[in-house]
This record gives structure tokens, sequence and C-alpha cells, in this order.
């Protein structure tokens, strides 16, 4: 008599890596080791990367919450390294 041994399905294998890999992504992100992937981001956005990306130079920037306007150019909305109430791109 022959016996099949029992095997494991295709399947099975692969919802069971799936369901590891959404595992290790929640601990990243429940520990706050995902943070480092975005820190670059954030210490490099300038007010000048930003009218320099919409071909205008940069004016001078808002210095309080209540003059969040620019009468010679575009508002962009934001906080920045070098513009904590956003920046005014003026046209070059």
């Amino acid at each position: 008599m022959h016996k099949k041994g029992q095997s494991i399905s295709i399947n099975t294998i692969i919802i069971a890596a799936i369901a590891l890999a959404v595992l290790v992504v929640m601990f990243a992100i429940f520990t706050g080791r995902l943070g480092g992937f975005t820190k670059g981001v954030q210490d490099t956005d300038t007010c000048l990367q930003k009218c320099t990306s919409l071909n205008m130079a940069s004016g001078s920037n808002p210095t309080s919450e209540a003059s969040k306007a620019c009468t010679d150019g575009q508002y962009v909305a934001g906080v920045y390294s070098d513009g904590k109430f956003g920046c005014c791109c003026v046209p070059k």
C-alpha cells in the first residue's frame, strides 16, 4: 500500500509570505523605524527649491501667521527650513 504524503499547497505558501511581509511593515510603522526613510526629505525642503520648481525666484518670505500673502508674487503654503510661514515666489 502506497501512502501519499500531504504537502502544503503553493497558495498557502504565498499567503504566508504576504502575511509575513505585512507583519514586518506593521512592526516598522508602529515601532517608529519607518521614520528614517522620510528624514532626508524633510531636511531638504526649502523655499528656494519650491520656487525653482515653479520656474520662479524666491522672494521675501512671510514673517508671521497673519502675513501669509505675497503682493508681488505667488504664495506657496507650508513650513520650510527657510520659511516658517510659507514662501513667496516672484517671477524671474
